[in-house]
C-alpha cells in the first residue's frame, strides 16, 4: 500500500509542477483556486451545498495527500513542516469561511415530513386571478 501511494505521489507532483507552469499562477494562488475547485466540484457530485462538511472533507483530504507528496521530497522547497502548514493554511482558508458562514447566514431548510409541505415565502400562496398575457 505504501509503494502504491508513494508512486500516486509522485505522479501527482509532476502532474501538480505542470500544471502550475501552464497556468503561470504561483503555488499559493494554485492551493486557493483548486480548494474552490474541489468544494464545488464535490458539491456538486454529492448533491449537497457547498457549506456541507463532507464537501470540506474532500478538499482537507486532498490537502493532506498533496502535503503527504510535498514532504516525501518529490516538489522542491515544499519539503518542510512550514512549508505544510502554510499550504494547508492557504488551501482550507475560503472552504472554512464557507462552511461556517453558510451555515450561520443561510441555515438549511427543514426537511418536510411525509404529510408536510414545507411554506415558502418566495411565492404567494393565492392562485392567479388572470392568465398572464404574451
Amino acid at each position: 500500500m505504501q509503494e502504491i501511494l508513494q508512486q500516486l505521489a509522485e505522479r501527482w507532483i509532476v502532474y501538480k509542477i505542470d500544471l502550475t507552469n501552464f497556468v503561470g499562477l504561483t503555488n499559493d494562488a494554485m492551493h486557493i483556486h483548486i480548494s474552490l475547485l474541489l468544494l464545488l466540484v464535490s458539491a456538486i457530485l454529492f448533491r449537497r451545498r457547498p457549506d456541507s462538511i463532507w464537501c470540506w472533507l474532500v478538499v482537507f483530504c486532498a490537502e493532506l495527500f498533496n502535503e503527504y507528496a510535498d514532504i516525501r521530497g518529490a516538489a522542491q522547497d515544499e519539503a518542510t513542516l512550514d512549508a505544510a502548514i502554510h499550504d494547508i493554511y492557504n488551501t482550507m482558508f475560503w472552504p472554512t469561511v464557507i462552511l461556517l458562514l453558510g451555515r450561520f447566514l443561510f441555515p438549511p431548510r427543514p426537511k418536510k415530513g411525509k404529510n408536510e409541505e414545507v411554506v415558502s415565502s418566495d411565492l404567494p400562496d393565492q392562485p392567479f386571478k388572470e392568465s398572464a398575457t404574451v
